[in-house]
């Protein structure tokens, strides 16, 4: 009898351990694009909670008792970092799981190898908030989603080996349906293999067009780049430094921000200087991310001919904007038309 009970006990161990290892990771993010991402990558061997709401300004969100327990159950916690999430060193200090802290295997930091834009040379609080790191807004730009999930695929093989080529495939079709957004069908199959890769580095170094002209492709480019041949150029104001990726791919100007110090609300003084600025370049749209005041952006397109675009900027932020995909072209799509 004990014999007997003592193999159930054994089969009953081994059940448990196989259950186990088939459940999907638990992954947490502190960003909603960052759940997107995981989700794409990871499938079906992930469950991703976002800790943060997509409506609200990351840089400022305040960590939550519910929080702490989410991370406290987490096998992988991925943050955004660039000083733009600097609250989630908060919630891993208190969630008292040691397999998420940074330098464990399950803690990434999603921007690494991330080409970072506005490096400061020096750093004083008289400049408001100013990002020692660079400026983190860096997921508007698909180019870096690419190595956001490159990332994000290796860490999770790196935590679950046992699903590596799943992760692998999940990658690939992720980044194939970015390049056929970016470019389009049509180029991607005249290119031939690796033609994502190839369009991508031709277009960061500046040689897409002129590549596609010596090819006679020009007429196959489409994607989100063919629609953004119409933003080249166009003179645009923001409120905050948040589209400095998104204007170098898509081709806009942002002739000022309303913000004088990032984080600082706009003095009068200020909101005059832009006014003049929106009316010496011919400024049609003024960006206001949702989570902004709109006050100064009103007032300025009040004493011009623009007029205010309230934007979003993360996955799941409204309707629209469901998926990373649906996010870049509602604001290609919105730019355009807010601009006419």
């Amino acid at each position: 009898m004990k014999r007997k009970f003592t193999c159930c006990a054994v089969f009953f161990v081994a059940g448990l351990s196989l259950h186990a290892r088939s459940l999907p990771l638990r992954v947490v993010t502190t960003m909603s694009y960052l759940k997107y991402v995981a989700e794409q990558v990871g499938g079906d061997h992930v469950s991703v909670v976002a800790l943060a709401n997509p409506r609200q300004d990351p840089h400022y969100v305040t960590p939550t008792p519910r929080m702490n327990q989410i991370a406290y159950n987490a096998d992988l916690f991925i943050e955004h970092g660039l000083n733009l999430d600097l609250w989630a060193k908060n919630v891993l200090d208190a969630s008292g799981n040691p397999k998420i802290q940074p330098g464990s295997s399950g803690h990434l930091v999603a921007t690494i190898n991330v080409p970072v834009k506005e490096l400061p040379t020096e750093v004083s609080r008289s400049w408001g908030d100013i990002h020692p790191q660079g400026n983190p807004h860096c997921w508007l730009d698909p180019f870096n989603i690419r190595i956001i999930a490159e990332n994000v695929e290796r860490r999770l093989i790196a935590v679950d080996p046992s699903n590596a080529d799943a992760f692998a495939r999940n990658y690939r079709a992720f980044i194939d349906r970015l390049d056929a957004a970016m470019f389009g069908e049509d180029l991607l199959k005249s290119v031939g293999p690796k033609a994502g890769d190839i369009l991508t580095r031709k277009t960061r170094n500046d040689e897409l067009i002129p590549w596609l002209q010596a090819r006679h492709l020009t007429g196959r480019l489409g994607g989100w780049l063919a629609k953004a041949e119409r933003l080249q150029g166009m003179p645009v104001i923001t409120y905050h430094k948040t589209y400095v990726y998104f204007s170098e791919r898509f081709g806009l100007n942002v002739i000022a921000e309303l913000e004088d110090k990032p984080g600082i609300p706009p003095p009068p003084q200020r909101r005059d200087a832009v006014v003049e600025a929106a009316r010496s370049s011919g400024v049609r749209v003024i960006l206001n991310d949702n989570f902004y005041s709109r006050e100064a952006a009103d007032y300025v397109a009040s004493k011009s001919d623009a007029r205010v675009l309230l934007t979003y900027i993360d996955v799941g932020a409204s309707p629209e904007v469901d998926t990373y995909e649906h996010l870049i072209t509602y604001l290609v799509e919105n730019i355009l038309q807010a601009g006419r």
